[in-house]
């Protein structure tokens, strides 16, 4: 992206900022969303092994051979992997049962037009924030 010139939309995360050296430190704590291109990356960080990885495309997208050198790759760090396929549009009883899973300690609500209703759905509290917002937790 600083490539492309768009150097200027990396300022507005900076407060939410966080180095290697404090994912190492905070691993057990830590949630991220990678992808294949991202495995030069987390070699970067020292320490990363023993986590779960989901992987929720679809699954013949895994014979890919990028996708499955990452996975493989994430396998020899000792990662679980679990194969858990999302349509990306999960309903109210699916939500539920993540939210009773994970635990979360706030739930907010994106890519719907009806973040009001988590608050009766769920006993979490719920954070609803408008496109471009942000919230510190």
């Amino acid at each position: 992206m600083r490539k492309d010139g768009n150097e200027n939309y990396f300022y507005q995360f900076q407060h939410s900022k966080i180095i290697k050296k404090e994912i190492t430190n905070q691993a057990a704590d830590i949630v991220m969303f990678v992808r294949p291109s991202m495995m030069i990356d987390l070699d970067l960080i020292e320490g990363i092994k023993n986590g779960t990885f989901f992987y929720s495309m679809w699954n013949g997208y895994i014979d890919k051979p990028d996708t499955k050198a990452f996975i493989d790759h994430l396998l020899q760090l000792n990662f679980t992997v679990k194969l858990i396929h999302t349509s990306g549009h999960a309903d109210s009883k699916a939500m539920k049962q993540i939210v009773n899973a994970l635990q979360p300690k706030h739930i907010v609500p994106i890519h719907t037009f009806n973040g009001n209703e988590y608050h009766a759905m769920f006993s979490t509290p719920v954070i609803e924030l408008r496109d471009g917002e942000v919230q510190q937790v």
